[in-house]
């Protein structure tokens, strides 16, 4: 009988946080992550047996995890957590209370009527001068203690027995109350690998692993396959060879797993799906089966749009390529069903989204004239604290309903590269990542250029001192976490994150060690920020009234200078839906109309039945949609062209009569959000600003 072969993939990572040479955990995401999602997502194949899925561990993520089974752990939020609030100086409280603030306020902070209390109170005070407001040493304990429940997932709360006594006293903690919290909580830290392992040893999951320290393998192995998507992507000026790394790192993270779990690992997700020719032939080379990438990968390396419907079957079929050490799998992940769940559902009512979901399928199923393999693949833990009560209510309606389902089967990748599902084989793999299809994430911006060039410096030193080197491993230790690809990440103006400057002293602080371990003095350079990084999307308020012309076009440069500008990308974060087509929205008004320019990648869209919807709330919400065709008119006074840009107008009365509008941009295809700006705020425009007073000289 012909099914739908359902393929998850969770893919669990943080990077290493981790100083080696001072022993401290400098970013406490790990430990935070640990008690909301590592155990939550495996626990429901506890309750849902016939469910399958694959959970991806990076074995870097596994050592910090192991760590975090001690209340003693050398983590600097931790430190800080277990001292008495009356000793804390005041330089202890400006490093911990902006930290006791990092929950997402809707479903982690009001929820908690104590924790929206001293949220609330907080108000629009920006987030690292929140240690400046007045809370006593017993706001500040019950925020202590609020926080840590407020990560704690649902499954967290029904297994730790002591979380729910906490919240049924509700507030006025004791010191002892959050010590003893602690205490337990890393108890319960230490149960999370033995439950992946029991759920794997019984069948219920797979679990695979990542390169150790989750490097951009295609460019360690040739920083020139970034030029296969890009030809004219900027290169960083390095001349090292770092092909022997990256054997290391996925030898290495299969040796690791194989201490862990008792055996050789099946498969790997690729860092970011990171894959070329050369990464794939060296997977197979260390007895990897399957490897997984995007279906922007696939479609570049087919020279096929998998977009048309004519083509979209071959992205449900299974692929091979073909190594000298034999044939390897590659999956692709379905963009629109992974980035649903990651990035859109969380804003709808649970029945609606497993609708949605469901209905997906139903459509992959029709269209195939053969069982076809459906890999949906995504970010296994952040995506859920913007859902209500950590997507509890969504995952048990989903694998409800898929229990239920007789044409679905949930499959691990290692059952799905092994079904009767036809297989296409592929002549080439096209170099890209599952972001954009290319390497842009990580390479081509010059400070991620910058990043290289320093790398590329202490790995010549490391090279030519090595034989003399006291401790090489530890050297060699600190270069291979230099590799990992999250430091680029958040490098450029394509990332956002409040805390992006300790993630760039974090690099450089590998890079320090290396030469501190070699005996050599550290260059001046490393000790410099290579993070030039703005907080918020607004970039520039307008500079007073304008009347732009709605053509499609930057008829001048002076055009659209009075204008405001907001980065529509600022809050992507470390979850960036794998959609790019809206970058830049510039914004002004006049007396009667407000306009809106946005910057992207329209050109190849134009014309091909897509829309984009310009949510507007003030007082109350209104939709306009736009086709994004070269010239529109509505019935209610909205203009737009499209053509180099998008360009619109809407009439003031949308305003509501409102000093203050809040927008939110949806790209729509066939009635399906393929796109959101920003992901998770609003664009706030003030129409009573005076921008002119902004001025200086």
């Amino acid at each position: 009988m012909k099914k739908l072969r359902l393929c998850f993939l969770w893919h669990m990572h943080q990077p290493y946080y981790k100083d080696d040479l001072d022993g401290l955990y400098h970013m406490p995401w790990v430990y935070l992550h640990a008690l909301k999602d590592y155990y939550e997502l495996p626990y429901y194949h506890k309750i849902f047996t016939g469910i399958k899925g694959t959970y991806n561990l990076v074995p870097s993520l596994l050592v910090q995890l192991a760590d975090y089974t001690s209340a003693g752990v050398s983590d600097t939020f931790i430190k800080l957590m277990l001292k008495d609030v009356r000793e804390l100086t005041q330089d202890e409280k400006n490093i911990l209370i902006p930290q006791l603030f990092m929950a997402n306020y809707k479903n982690q902070a009001k929820p908690l009527k104590r924790y929206r209390e001293l949220y609330d109170r907080k108000g629009d005070t920006p987030l690292f001068e929140t240690a400046k407001l007045n809370f006593s040493d017993s706001d500040i304990l019950d925020l202590e203690v609020m926080y840590l429940i407020s990560w704690c997932g649902v499954f967290t709360r029904k297994d730790v027995p002591f979380v729910q006594e906490l919240m049924k006293k509700g507030r006025d903690f004791l010191h002892n109350d959050k010590l003893h919290l602690i205490d337990k909580l890393a108890e319960f830290v230490a149960s999370i690998v033995p439950l992946y392992k029991n759920l794997q040893n019984n069948g219920n999951i797979e679990v695979s692993a990542t390169p150790f320290y989750h490097p951009i393998l295609p460019l360690l192995l040739d920083p020139k396959s970034a030029k296969e998507a890009l030809p004219d992507i900027p290169m960083p000026s390095i001349s090292v060879d770092f092909s022997p790394h990256a054997r290391v790192h996925v030898q290495s993270a299969v040796d690791y797993y194989q201490e862990i779990f008792g055996s050789a690992p099946k498969g790997m997700w690729p860092a970011e799906g990171s894959v070329s020719n050369k990464a794939a032939e060296l997977f197979r080379n260390c007895g990897i089966r399957w490897i997984a990438s995007d279906e922007d990968v696939l479609s570049a390396s087919i020279g096929r749009d998998l977009r048309d419907k004519q083509q979209r079957h071959r992205l449900y079929k299974r692929h091979g390529f073909s190594t000298p050490d034999g044939n390897i799998n590659i999956f692709f992940r379905d963009k629109e069903l992974s980035d649903l769940v990651g990035f859109t559902y969380s804003g709808w009512e649970a029945e609606k989204a497993v609708d949605d979901f469901m209905t997906k399928l139903s459509e992959i199923y029709d269209m195939c004239d053969f069982s076809p393999v459906v890999p949906v693949i995504l970010d296994g833990e952040n995506a859920w604290e913007y859902y209500p009560e950590n997507a509890s209510k969504f995952f048990e309606l989903l694998y409800t309903r898929l229990s239920a389902c007789n044409w679905v089967e949930t499959l691990t990748m290692s059952e799905a590269a092994e079904c009767d599902t036809p297989e296409e084989p592929l002549d080439r793999i096209r170099a890209g990542s599952w972001i954009y299809a290319n390497f842009t994430t990580w390479m081509g911006h010059p400070e991620k250029n910058e990043a290289w060039r320093i790398l590329s410096d202490a790995y010549i030193r490391y090279a030519a001192k090595a034989h003399a080197a006291e401790d090489i491993a530890a050297v060699e230790k600190e270069l291979y976490a230099a590799e990992g690809s999250d430091w680029f990440w958040w490098y450029g103006d394509d990332h956002f994150s409040l805390q992006s400057d300790v993630f760039d002293k974090l690099f450089r602080r590998h890079i320090a060690n290396v030469y501190t371990l070699l005996g050599e003095k550290v260059p001046p350079e490393v000790h410099q920020p290579i993070k030039k990084s703005h907080k918020t999307g607004l970039l520039k308020t307008p500079a007073g009234e304008m009347t732009p012309v709605i053509d499609g076009r930057v008829t001048s440069f002076f055009e659209w200078l009075g204008g405001g500008r907001f980065d529509l990308k600022f809050d992507a974060g470390a979850m960036t839906a794998s959609s790019n087509v809206l970058h830049m929205l510039w914004f002004g008004y006049d007396t009667d109309n407000i306009f809106f320019r946005i910057d992207g990648a329209f050109r190849d869209i134009l014309n091909l039945g897509y829309e984009l919807e310009a949510e507007i709330t003030a007082g109350e919400t209104k939709s306009v949609i736009f086709p994004l065709v070269y010239e529109f008119s509505g019935d209610n006074g909205e203009t737009s062209c499209c053509e180099s840009v998008f360009e619109a107008s809407v009439p003031r009365v949308y305003a509501n009569g409102s000093d203050k509008m809040y927008v939110t941009f949806r790209l729509r295809r066939d009635g399906r959000i393929i796109e959101t700006a920003p992901v998770y705020n609003t664009v706030e425009i003030d129409l009573a600003h005076d921008g002119s007073q902004d001025w200086i000289a």
